[in-house]
């Protein structure tokens, strides 16, 4: 039988609220609902000339909009669809948020390819219950550091909640998927589970989208979205 490396990460706030994470590195186990119902969305980005913006989308950094450094870009030899990129402004600048209105909901299903392709911190993400502008949860894949984390956002300041090694390549396509379940985030790269998070706050409905670090050229494609509602047992 495997080895079970198991993660663990608890922390008590003076509003009460309890957050573990759990990840196991070597073989995995996720409990889903045993019933739901899935709507599932995604962006077509086939049918935009390259180099136009995002209508299904709207761009934050630091809580105000940033529509300026997200477009539509050709596919490379070996890729099938045109891309999402993010051409970052300045090291200065604050990490980007690309939301998909279309959709709001407390539980869903995000997935997207990434590509890092340049940047000082090359970083890549998926944001989820987004509130507002300074109010959202991410997972971020870096390969600056070389680790995969979930991070809360509060009134624009971050918390890690959890985090776990990971191979994250520079200029190679990836996936990343999130599935937000009540108070359980489920994280897999590349089809395979990397850890479970857990938040005890009380969960809120909000958007989802794409995060990208401050200075980073990063390319988005194949980004799905599941809209899951969970009957009660």
């Amino acid at each position: 039988m495997p080895t079970a490396n198991f993660y663990f990460r608890q922390r008590i706030r003076v509003t009460t609220r309890l957050r573990f994470a759990a990840a196991m590195m070597s073989i995995g186990f996720y409990a889903s609902p045993a019933s739901a119902t899935e709507q599932f969305q995604t962006p077509d980005l086939s049918s935009l000339p390259i180099g136009s913006a995002l209508q299904d989308f709207e761009f934050w950094r630091a809580g105000e909009p940033d529509p300026d450094h997200w477009t539509i870009v050709d596919r490379a030899a070996a890729e099938n669809i045109p891309s999402i990129q993010q051409s970052g402004a300045s090291r200065e600048a604050r990490p980007s948020l690309a939301i998909y209105k279309p959709v709001r909901g407390m539980n869903a299903k995000i997935r997207a390819q990434f590509k890092l392709i340049d940047g000082s911190m090359p970083s890549a993400g998926i944001a989820v219950r987004v509130t507002s502008p300074n109010d959202y949860y991410f997972v971020r894949a870096s390969a600056f550091e070389q680790r995969l984390s979930f991070v809360h956002v509060v009134d624009g300041k971050s918390e890690e909640i959890a985090d776990i090694d990971a191979d994250i390549r520079p200029n190679h396509w990836q996936s990343l998927e999130v599935v937000v379940n009540g108070n359980s985030f489920k994280v897999s790269l590349d089809d395979r589970w990397a850890f479970t998070a857990f938040d005890y706050s009380k969960p809120a409905s909000g958007q989802f989208g794409l995060w990208a670090e401050r200075d980073d050229v990063t390319r988005f494609n194949q980004i799905e979205i599941l809209s899951l509602t969970y009957a009660d047992d």
